[in-house]
C-alpha cells in the first residue's frame, strides 16, 4: 500500500467516525421545553446544559426530595 491509499484509508476512516458521532448526536431525544410534571416552561439555561431534560429545576429539585425520602423511609 502506498502513501496515497494509506491516506486515502485515514480519510474514509475519520469520515465514517464523523458520520456516526453526527448520527449518534441527532438520534439523542431533545426535551421538549416543557416541564412534564408542572408543564410549565424548562429554563433556557437548563436546556442549554442539559437539551434533554424533562424537568424543570424545581420539579427536579421535587423528585430528588421525594427520591431522597423513599430511599430513608421507603414506600408509602
Amino acid at each position: 500500500m502506498d502513501e496515497i491509499d494509506a491516506a486515502n484509508e485515514q480519510v474514509e476512516q475519520f469520515t465514517r467516525q464523523a458520520l456516526n458521532a453526527a448520527l449518534a448526536r441527532r438520534s439523542a431525544v431533545s426535551s421538549t421545553g416543557i416541564c412534564r410534571s408542572c408543564t410549565l416552561p424548562i429554563e433556557p439555561e437548563r436546556l442549554r446544559v442539559n437539551p434533554t431534560a424533562a424537568l424543570c429545576h424545581d420539579c427536579l429539585a421535587e423528585e430528588e426530595i421525594e427520591r431522597q425520602r423513599t430511599i430513608k423511609l421507603g414506600r408509602r
